[in-house]
């Protein structure tokens, strides 16, 4: 009789054969190559301050840019970063280049003469790499992202402690909310100065966020609202318009125009006319992982989604994330259910399976948004797709990208409705809502 230990090792490697013939039937593809104008057609590649390679790769199933500008060489993923990341060049050039000048020195001279301005710098080091959804997007496939069942989620324990908590707890809570506010003399003294409204201005007319996490930009943003809030500057110059994607631009709109303790109120007053719990409210609203800018935006997806059962649960799965791809994953996965509920059928129910999101439509559909640049055939995508735990006789798949020819095929082989380059507020394709 065969050892414990021995036996077990062969039932494994058993088991691992009967996995790659059943693999092997499967066709895999390795990630293409594609010319930049082609991906990105209306983004202008050469400039005096950058170029962008003629050559774009297809990384972890995103656009993956090189780019060598005045400020350093990296990449960036996914054309709106590349949009947002080349805009955000021009706007940091020319905003170094009004700094040199005499009436903005002199400005800016005045306003360091205020001891709230003294900590404002001079952006000297180059702007950080932008990378994107690296990662982010293979962990989802490969159900390690979110894996972990709603109410046991160690992500969560910040949503489990307040709504755990009792309501003895709500002097402690006051004498920590005093301290905070102590703390944020600053924070009150630049709004009471008018340096955070200058600061919305000048991003309103130089089309950038306010609250973007370019730290160069927060720099340059900062001297030119000190300048022109304390030493009178009133400097007004142009630089090349980014386009605004859709689905970002409501939320745009209201960050330039509302201070940020009247969107924070705004988002805490949405998320109560929702329905949701405020335990959940506090923990969203806390959350450091979200601008103030994403959490906007993510509030009016939700807002578009009341209606579907389990809106709590949506909320819940984006408080999973833990870093700013996991982030950047859950912002486009909802715009794509958004798009969905918009465009084919009300959303009825949201949930999970193997640890992707999915929702059901009120025609019997299940819908599985899947946030990626360019879906090819590989192990990771067909395993998860594939798999029994998707299994149901009506499933779509929408995709934010392009899916390639053959995962198109092979995913329409197995009872998948595939529909691709999903954009909110593109006109809906007869195929979209053929057969509903």
């Amino acid at each position: 009789m065969l050892p414990t230990r021995i036996f077990a090792t062969l039932v494994c490697l058993l088991i691992l054969g009967v996995r790659s013939l059943v693999c092997a039937e499967e066709p895999a593809e390795g990630p293409p190559f594609l010319f930049t104008r082609d991906v990105a057609p209306s983004l202008k590649l050469r400039t005096e301050v950058y170029t962008v390679s003629p050559i774009v790769e297809v990384r972890e199933f995103s656009f993956t840019f090189r780019v060598n500008s005045i400020y350093g060489e990296y990449q960036v993923r996914g054309v709106q970063h590349l949009d947002s990341l080349l805009h955000e060049l021009e706007v940091i050039q020319k905003l170094a280049e009004v700094s040199q000048s005499e009436a903005f020195a002199s400005s800016l001279s005045n306003s360091l003469t205020s001891p709230v301005a003294t900590t404002v710098g001079v952006a000297k080091r180059p702007v950080a790499s932008v990378t994107g959804l690296p990662g982010g997007i293979v962990r989802y496939l490969g159900g390690k992202l979110y894996q972990v069942r709603r109410g046991s989620d160690k992500a969560l324990e910040t949503y489990r402690d307040y709504r755990n908590k009792d309501e003895s707890s709500t002097v402690e809570e006051a004498s920590k909310e005093k301290k905070k506010l102590a703390g944020s003399a600053g924070k009150l003294s630049r709004k009471h100065l008018g340096h955070d409204s200058a600061k919305r201005r000048w991003a309103r007319q130089l089309d950038v966020d306010p609250y973007s996490k370019n730290e160069v930009l927060q720099e340059s943003l900062g001297r030119i609202a000190w300048a022109s809030t304390l030493g009178g500057f009133a400097g007004d110059f142009a630089v090349p318009s980014s386009e605004v994607f859709s689905y970002a631009g409501k939320a745009r709109e209201l960050v330039w125009d509302r201070p940020a303790h009247q969107l924070e109120r705004e988002i805490v007053d949405t998320l109560k006319d929702i329905g949701l719990e405020k335990g959940l409210i506090k923990a969203f609203r806390d959350t450091p992982i979200f601008s103030l800018t994403e959490k906007m935006e993510l509030c009016l997806g939700f807002k578009s989604l009341r209606e579907s059962e389990d809106i709590d649960f949506l909320v819940d799965f984006a408080l999973r994330a833990e870093n700013d791809e996991d982030a950047e994953l859950m912002i486009r996965t909802l715009s794509v259910l958004v798009s969905y509920s918009e465009r084919v059928a009300r959303i009825a129910s949201i949930g999970e399976r193997r640890g992707m999101l999915y929702a059901c439509s009120d025609r019997g559909y299940d819908i599985y948004p899947l946030a990626v640049d360019y879906l090819h055939w590989t192990p990771l995508v067909y395993e998860a797709l594939l798999s029994d735990e998707l299994k149901a006789e009506k499933r779509e798949i929408w995709v934010s990208g392009q899916v390639s020819p053959i995962a198109k095929l092979q995913l329409r082989e197995h009872g998948w409705l595939v529909f691709e380059q999903v954009d909110r507020y593109a006109k809906p394709s007869k195929a979209a809502t053929a057969n509903r």
